[in-house]
């Protein structure tokens, strides 16, 4: 079986974009899409923000505001568990370093991050493989009802 996937690639971090299925309660599935960032060194554990499909063309639409307009822009998911509340916050943006400018996909959650610099074509890619997962991904399994 062939799945869309996307990674963009550093020195030691990156981040996977992909297709996800969500198990719901009632064990009916719903399509959602996963950015899954990594550190390449052994024994840390990725972080991965499970988003909507309308989330994902939103990520689309702000990646594209932020590399026209430069800045950055964040989505935002809180989660609550019985161990409190989790808060996982996914940043896109531009950045001017020694001269040169820069793109990068962010993701923090508590005193975790992982920040993955991208070149403008593979952070433009990453939005458009974002828009085509936001229609791909936007699907729920039905029960026959016969």
């Amino acid at each position: 079986m062939k799945v869309p996937q996307f990674t963009i690639y550093t020195k030691s971090v990156g981040v996977e974009i992909g297709p996800y299925e969500k198990r719901l309660e009632d064990k009916l599935r719903e399509g959602r899409i996963s950015l899954r960032f990594f550190k390449m060194e052994g024994g840390y554990q990725p972080l991965r923000f499970v988003a909507e499909p309308v989330e994902g063309f939103e990520l689309f639409r702000m990646i594209n505001k932020v590399f026209l307009e430069g800045g950055k822009e964040t989505l935002t998911h809180k989660f609550e568990s019985s161990s409190g509340e989790t808060v996982t916050r996914l940043t896109v943006e531009k950045y001017d370093k020694n001269g040169k400018t820069g793109y990068a996909l962010a993701i923090q959650r508590a005193d975790d991050s992982i920040n993955v610099s991208a070149s403008s074509s593979h952070f433009l890619y990453a939005a458009e493989f974002l828009k085509y997962l936001s229609i791909t991904s936007s699907w729920t399994e039905q029960h026959d009802a016969s």
